[in-house]
């Protein structure tokens, strides 16, 4: 009988065991990241098999520009003058019509997975793994990219925004507005004061110059001012180094000389990236500037006014994925413009319906939300 007891003993402190690996290991794996050059690709299904980082080839085709197709029972990659097969009916792969003598693309739940590392070398990319971080960064030295000391600056502001809150309480937005200010600036201003809702606006220097008492209606309201360069002009905007900081300062300076107000932060037109060179990143620095981009475009600009319906579907789908992926500070991009002044209504009822709270930006909160993944930022 002792002998039993005994055996039922080690048996359960077993399964305690192997029970706690197994919720270790997801705990881990739900931490990993994969970041192309300076940012971190937002692919969720991350695994680690074999001690080999594998995704959804789905997933980092689209971000490597891998044009993949699947015929005859093989799905097959042609990429840089190589072309990788793998065959559905066996599970092996071949490169160049060579067997490869591991696994380096698998068949996991009906969809495939590729070693990271894999598709990296032989598409052209070097790659670096931070252990530390469970974060595999894959890029090419042609590109201008960061060193690897500060894409661990990445790494960790990446995890900060990701990480879930301890409470099932639902997201922040950020309604933000560009082009102003207009006619439409108004209307967007009265709904948001019908709704008591807070929001962010990136206005031209040029229109402020023809539109003063706007700014000033706007600002005293107690929504925040921000710079989106004086003319929206693209070539003289990254004309140079020099012309970029003077259009953005110049907003800034503006804002502050009509409201009384210090602005800070700014929207760079078409946003950061590619557009924003290494100096004019570094010049926003050396000016304690910081600089916003967004988690959810709503595309409003596309649309005519019998269209608004869609502006309100981008923005709840993009709005949604954002959540499930765990953000908690979702900045929306909109304009001031005549269809955004229609969906506006109905994207502020949802997003209150739904729990969202809302903000204007917060100077002594920054939240980093840049493409180009700069902490500084």
């Amino acid at each position: 009988m002792k002998k039993w007891t005994l055996i039922c003993c080690i048996a359960i402190i077993c399964i305690l065991f192997t029970a706690v690996g197994k919720a270790e290991a997801a705990s881990e794996g739900n931490k990993r990241y994969v970041g192309l050059h300076d940012r971190i690709l937002p692919i969720e299904d991350i695994r680690v098999i074999d001690g080999d980082t594998k995704v959804p080839l789905k997933d980092i085709a689209k971000h490597l520009y891998l044009p993949v197709e699947t015929t005859d029972g093989k799905t097959i990659i042609r990429k840089r003058g190589k072309e990788i097969i793998f065959d559905h009916s066996t599970g092996a792969t071949t490169l160049d019509g060579v067997d490869q003598p591991w696994t380096p693309i698998a068949s996991i739940e009906g969809q495939l997975f590729i070693s990271v590392k894999y598709i990296a070398r032989e598409t052209g990319f070097q790659f670096e793994y931070f252990q530390e971080h469970h974060t595999i960064r894959i890029y090419r030295d042609e590109f201008n990219h960061i060193s690897h000391e500060a894409f661990k600056e990445v790494i960790k502001a990446h995890g900060t925004k990701q990480q879930p809150a301890p409470t099932s309480k639902k997201a922040t937005v950020y309604l933000t507005f560009d082009d102003g200010p207009n006619q439409f600036t108004l209307i967007n201003h009265k709904t948001l004061e019908k709704y008591k809702v807070p929001a962010t606006f990136f206005f031209l220097g040029n229109q402020m110059k023809q539109n003063e008492s706007i700014v000033k209606t706007v600002s005293k309201s107690g929504h925040y001012i921000g710079s989106h360069s004086m003319t929206h002009d693209k070539a003289f905007v990254y004309g140079s180094t020099e012309s970029f900081i003077a259009e953005m300062v110049g907003g800034a300076e503006l804002v502050e000389q009509l409201t009384g107000k210090t602005s800070n932060l700014v929207r760079v037109p078409y946003g950061s990236k590619p557009l924003v060179t290494k100096g004019m990143q570094q010049s926003l620095i050396d000016r304690g500037l910081k600089m916003w981009d967004w988690d959810v475009d709503s595309n409003d600009w596309r649309y005519t006014d019998k269209q608004a319906d869609q502006i309100v579907k981008n923005v709840q789908d993009g709005v949604t994925t954002a959540a499930k992926s765990g953000d908690k500070d979702i900045i929306i991009l909109l304009h001031d413009r005549s269809q955004t002044t229609i969906a506006l209504p109905k994207i502020i009822e949802w997003l209150q319906k739904e729990g969202y709270s809302f903000k204007s930006y917060e100077p002594d909160n920054h939240i980093i939300q840049n493409f180009l993944r700069d902490p500084l930022l």
